[in-house]
């Protein structure tokens, strides 16, 4: 009989790794780009345009700031450190916006463009006070925007979050309230920007 053992730390690792707060934004941009403007596919282009270029910047400013020695590895753990590039990547994300709209982006993306702006806004305000898990923000931001724009089939990736979640906590990156709070954060963001006009 062959037992197969499981490493959990290498599937926390994986799990953390696999998706960094930047993918999965950048899989329901495309998604809910391409589901509010079917059966044109410009929204799919708008939806991977807007959150990919916003995800290739906020990767850049971290391999940078890793490279340059303003913090140890791309996803900082320190305060300091976190608030610099979360600060940086808010300004990305608002360059990233206006230039989409300049180009002249539909209005119902520009609209769900703004959660960027808005979770990256409160993250910036939490952490100064914690280590919110942008892990487990990005992750339940973006499965809430599948869930309300595209399908609510969509909510059958909420497990993917608990076990986000789960990998932060086993790695000790964060503790429950932090990864509790990443994802009130995310999911609260998002359906605000659905249903409130703001």
């Amino acid at each position: 009989m062959i037992t197969v053992e499981y490493d959990r730390t290498w599937w926390a690792r994986l799990l953390s790794t696999c998706f960094t707060p930047p993918l999965l934004p950048v899989v329901a941009g495309a998604a809910v780009g391409w589901h509010l403007t079917r059966p044109h596919p410009y929204g799919l282009l708008w939806g991977l345009g807007g959150s990919g270029s916003w995800a290739l910047l906020c990767a850049a400013l971290a391999t940078t700031g890793t490279r340059m020695g303003w913090w140890p590895s791309p996803v900082p753990s320190q305060r300091g450190q976190r608030l610099l590039l979360l600060g940086m990547s808010l300004i990305a994300a608002a360059a990233v916006w206006l230039v989409c709209g300049h180009l002249g982006a539909p209005p119902a993306l520009m609209a769900l463009g703004r959660t960027a702006l808005l979770l990256t806004t409160l993250v910036l305000a939490c952490t100064s006070a914690s280590n919110v898990s942008l892990h487990t923000s990005s992750a339940a931001a973006s499965i809430t925007l599948v869930t309300l724009q595209v399908h609510v089939w969509g909510a059958v990736l909420y497990p993917l979050v608990a076990a986000i979640a789960w990998s932060r906590l086993h790695l000790r990156v964060h503790t429950p309230a932090q990864v509790l709070l990443g994802a009130g954060l995310g999911t609260a963001v998002c359906t605000a920007t659905v249903y409130l006009p703001l």
